[in-house]
């Protein structure tokens, strides 16, 4: 078996980006001067803080994380009835595939949704 590394390709960061982590690094530079006990740890969580508290990202990962978790458990909950509806037989390939394309088909929405 051949093993290739792939090394995936970053886009540079935008002009607005690097100003904006210019800008946050300096903040956190002097906050760091005036508080010199503060840890990384603690650093990383208030970046984490601030990215969930901006309008434009934080709340809306997690709204699409909840859906996302509810469809999959009703997915769980059809094939388990069609399953037990059945009498023993197996579930139709048609429900199967129709199950697989959308898994698939949400999989690619929030692929989208995060670039």
């Amino acid at each position: 078996m051949f093993f290739v590394p792939v090394v995936p390709h970053h886009p540079a960061p935008s002009p607005r980006a690097r100003e904006l982590a210019d800008l946050l690094g300096r903040v956190i530079q002097e906050y760091e001067q005036h508080h010199p006990a503060v840890t990384g740890s603690e650093v990383r969580a208030a970046a984490r803080l601030a990215v969930q508290r901006s309008a434009k990202k934080g709340a809306l990962d997690e709204r699409v994380a909840a859906v996302v978790a509810a469809l999959v458990a009703l997915l769980g909950v059809f094939v388990y009835v069609a399953a037990g509806s059945r009498g023993g037989e197996s579930v139709p390939m048609v429900a199967v595939a129709i199950a697989a394309f959308l898994v698939l088909g949400l999989v690619v929405v929030l692929k989208r949704m995060g670039d």
